[in-house]
């Protein structure tokens, strides 16, 4: 019976370089492998954990005439109230 061949589901040469370097590495016994797969890992890695996300603070739809204040970090809308101050907990009276 003939062995099927699967492509790499995701990541292309790397990935695959990757996987032949762990399975060699720690199956075969290679230390060499080892590196390269481990090597490329950490790489993969540093990358997914490196890369910029983006972060939506706020999304509210603006009416004409309104505008948005940006003060101390928070965005609010022009008409709208006030955040509470002091933060997330409620001080005990």
């Amino acid at each position: 019976m003939a062995r099927r061949r699967t492509p790499a589901t995701r990541g292309g040469l790397l990935r695959s370089a990757e996987r032949l370097g762990i399975n060699r590495g720690l199956f075969g016994g290679s230390r060499g492998w080892l590196y390269v797969g481990t090597g490329l890992w950490t790489l993969r890695t540093v990358r997914r954990l490196a890369e910029r996300k983006p972060e939506i603070l706020i999304s509210e739809e603006l009416k004409p005439g309104q505008r948005i204040v940006i003060a101390n970090g928070r965005a609010t809308l022009d008409d709208a109230p006030p955040p509470p101050a002091g933060g997330r907990r409620r001080r005990r009276s």
